[in-house]
């Protein structure tokens, strides 16, 4: 079986004579040698007629070919935060085929000092070489950069984008011509907007004669510097005018999934009603995030990485706007379960060829000086991977998300009914609790009562976990997971779980629960909890909702106006936040933040079929 790397090659800056960025690999300069800035303005921000095109927009998005050092990024959100009248939320789409390294990156953008507070926005959130999409999103979700790493003509088919302008800059057609091909223009041609607007600096005949043929209007206008011409360009067809949804809806249940998804409908300006049975909400006080891996490099890991990447991302921009998160990116060290285990996990990163600072091998004295005490062996170091307070989360979330969100409590929904083009969600009663044109079941497994026709095969698990007291010799700064999973406490102390039981409803906490929990425990960390006893010892017990095929559910259902977002099985902190940007992007018209087949996978449509 053959197993693709998950990496990109990163570019490494090397610079020219005249000490402009210069690409090895491609015999080719990152931007002209009168100024990078410059020509960024004139030539791709002028262009496309912007800051003017944007003025009055809820939205705008622009498709990149050759994100390259990222200076006209860089020059649109400068640009944004200059223009009084600017969209509302700026989406900034960029394919590479060899991004930088974030210390590359920062090297090359040193000389910018106008640009200085948002490059260093830029590389502190700057994804490693994987392959794939990435979103990264700054000044509290106004601007949004959707980086795509690896080939053009393979990552463009599979984007979901409606883009307003395009800056074409990738190194010169003679040079780098698979990102000019006729088939890569076609895509532009298939992801922009009738009347969107083109800018490139190359007036190579060929290139003009593949836009033509895509369905762009081009003429030459007044290059930059020692470039005489340039070209711009209009997609043919009237300009559609952007509809504006009744941005109202109601959310079903307030756990992870669903208070997720009103935050992020919140940062769009939607007002929502958040709905729960519960007047409180209990929950792990930390649960873990970490990536997936595995030999097949199947759909649950493909999605793992931006999932991961964005929840570390979503949890440190809360933190950095001084929402109260608790939370920290300690570290996750997987052990492996004996020998077979520990090849397999070695297999897995050379074959897949992990960046060491997402994901590396460790033999059992690493793995032991990594967590501080005696472990049962060597496995998989995620230097990335945290723990974090779900309930301090939902706090956070529902802080930022101030007045636009309204939480309705104390009432089971029994039935769902659409009354013209809103959905109501309906008491045992018959009362009507809420209504919204648009409305989304975050309510865990119960939410294939509320819309058996949409055939959700959920379950719910029974999960315990344990609480293991501070004491002088229980010293353990990461997280280690394996045969389940031991964390740090905020206050103190260490959580350790978790059991997992099918058909069990039981919210009662059990000493035989606690008993397999330190079983775990010891199997894991030789003697850490050896002195704890069971019936001395505090937990926790909830639900899971799972599905078989080990997937997130985030999307429509086949009837307008209804969604979903379920399933996160024991994962809710890595499949959540970016599951609900990709459902609130949708409700949005925005770009997807997943490639079109991974969005598809999470699907509750997926089990129509």
């Amino acid at each position: 079986m053959t197993v693709r790397s998950v990496c990109v090659t990163p570019a490494r800056l090397a610079r020219s004579p005249e000490g402009v960025p210069f690409a090895p690999g491609f015999g080719d300069v990152y931007h002209s040698a009168d100024g990078g800035l410059a020509q960024a303005r004139h030539v791709f921000l002028a262009g496309n007629g912007l800051p003017a095109r944007w003025r009055g927009r809820e939205s705008f998005t622009i498709l990149e070919t050759g994100f390259g050092m990222g200076l006209n990024f860089l020059a649109a959100w400068d640009a944004l935060r200059a223009e009084p009248g600017g969209p509302a939320r700026l989406h900034f789409v960029s394919v590479e085929k060899h991004p930088f390294g974030a210390g590359d990156l920062a090297a090359a953008l040193a000389p910018y000092e106008e640009l200085r507070a948002l490059a260093g926005a830029l590389v502190a959130n700057w994804p490693p070489p994987l392959a794939g999409f990435h979103r990264l999103q700054f000044d509290g979700g106004r601007v949004t950069l959707t980086l795509m790493a690896g080939e053009a003509a393979e990552l463009l088919p599979r984007l979901v984008a409606r883009a307003d302008a395009l800056f074409l800059d990738g190194f010169a057609p003679a040079r780098n011509p698979g990102m000019w091909s006729p088939e890569v223009v076609r895509e532009l041609a298939r992801l922009a907007a009738p009347g969107a607007t083109l800018a490139t600096w190359t007036v190579a005949g060929g290139v003009r004669a593949a836009l033509a043929d895509a369905g762009f209007r081009v003429e030459k206008r007044e290059g930059f510097g020692a470039k005489r011409e340039m070209l711009a360009g209009v997609r043919e067809g009237e300009p559609a005018t952007p509809a504006t949804p009744r941005r109202r809806a109601v959310v079903v249940g307030a756990g992870l999934a669903g208070t997720l998804c009103a935050e992020r409908l919140a940062s769009r300006g939607w007002e929502v009603d958040l709905l729960d049975a519960r007047e409180h909400r209990g929950g792990a006080l930390a649960g873990v995030v970490r990536p997936i891996a595995n030999i097949r490099d199947a759909v649950n890991a493909q999605l793992s990485r931006p999932a991961f990447l964005y929840a570390l991302q979503h949890f440190r921009a809360l933190q950095h706007d001084g929402y109260h998160l608790l939370w920290r990116r300690c570290g996750v060290l997987q052990l492996a379960d004996g020998d077979d285990e520990a090849a397999r996990f070695a297999a897995i990163v050379q074959a897949q060829e992990h960046p060491p600072e997402f994901l590396r091998t460790v033999d059992a004295d690493e793995a032991a000086r990594l967590a501080g005490r005696p472990v049962r062996g060597g496995g998989w170091w995620m230097a990335g991977g945290a723990w974090v307070s779900p309930g301090s989360l939902a706090v956070a979330l529902l802080a930022r998300a101030g007045e636009r969100v309204r939480r309705l409590t104390g009432r089971t929904v029994a039935r769902l009914e659409r009354e013209g083009a809103d959905w109501r969600a309906l008491d045992a009663a018959g009362s009507v609790i809420a209504e919204a044109p648009t409305l989304v079941l975050a309510n865990a497994a119960d939410a294939k009562r509320l819309v058996p026709e949409a055939r959700l095969p959920l379950a719910s698990v029974r999960g315990q976990v344990t609480f293991l007291p501070q004491a002088p010799g229980r010293q353990l700064d990461i997280v280690v997971s394996g045969s389940g999973y031991v964390a740090p406490l905020p206050d103190g102390g260490h959580v350790a779980g978790a059991t997992y039981q099918h058909d069990d409803a039981g919210e009662d906490v059990r000493a035989a629960d606690h008993r397999e929990n330190l079983a775990r425990v010891e199997s894991m960390l030789p003697g850490f909890a050896g002195d704890l006893h069971p019936m001395d010892l505090e937990g926790l017990a909830g639900f899971r909702a799972t599905v078989p095929d080990r997937l997130p559910i985030f999307g429509d259902t086949a009837q307008p106006g209804l969604w979903v977002a379920t399933g996160l099985g024991s994962r809710g902190l890595l499949w959540a936040p970016l599951g609900a940007e990709l459902l609130a992007s949708r409700l949005a018209g925005e770009p997807l933040p997943l490639p079109r087949e991974l969005a598809g996978a999470i699907s509750p449509r997926r089990f129509l079929s």
